[in-house]
């Protein structure tokens, strides 16, 4: 059976400077996996080979075998592969249910003309992500902001936040960049149990820089 994810060789050049170099490591289902270094190391920019932001100069990116390289973000995602930022990129004006189903509508099977025309399938469907949006904040620990503005959460809720938007894509892989970045201890040692429950009770394959 092959990997969830591998990284063979990969490397990315900026003009002369070598971003990453020759990265190569695999990661199976239900791993949670720690990918560890120095500010400035790549760490980050690995993320943005393995997810398309960025294409390898040389090497290869694959998911159970398929060829990643060249892919678009949006098309990485719906094969099964979730990130979070090392930056907060949550949408500020929306309730945190809002963030939520923003993330779970890439799987929105209706057409935009039958949202538009608000026809019974489509209002059905958008019940139906926000139920599945209430769930994961439930498992995130965030049920009771559901209505709260985003941009008023405390930091360490916006962390989690972040990680249940990329959870409501659905992925098999979810990549975690520094999420306990900025939290204080007692923040860091929940999130880290929660990260485990979301391997062990819903089975996740992580990938975590830290």
């Amino acid at each position: 059976m092959s990997a969830v994810l591998e990284l063979k060789g990969a490397t990315i050049r900026f003009g002369g400077l070598v971003a990453v170099n020759n990265v190569s490591f695999a990661i199976e289902k239900g791993d949670l996996f720690g990918l560890i270094g120095p500010n400035g190391a790549g760490k980050t920019t690995c993320f943005n080979l393995i997810t398309g932001v960025y294409t390898p100069t040389s090497g290869d990116i694959l998911s159970h075998g398929k060829r990643l390289n060249g892919m678009p973000p949006n098309k990485v995602c719906r094969l099964g592969i979730a990130r979070t930022f090392q930056n907060i990129r949550l949408f500020p004006s929306l309730s945190v249910l809002e963030n939520v189903t923003v993330g779970a509508f890439l799987r929105h099977r209706t057409s935009l003309a039958s949202a538009l025309a608000l026809l019974p399938s489509a209002i059905q469907e958008t019940r139906e992500l926000k139920a599945e949006a209430m769930e994961l904040l439930e498992v995130m620990n965030l049920a009771d902001v559901a209505q709260a503005r985003s941009c008023d959460l405390p930091y360490g809720k916006q962390r989690r936040l972040e990680i249940a938007r990329a959870m409501a894509t659905k992925p098999e892989l979810l990549l975690l960049d520094e999420p306990a970045a900025g939290m204080n201890p007692q923040e860091s040692e929940d999130l880290l149990k929660t990260v485990r429950r979301l391997r062990d009770e819903h089975g996740k394959t992580v990938l975590l820089i830290e």
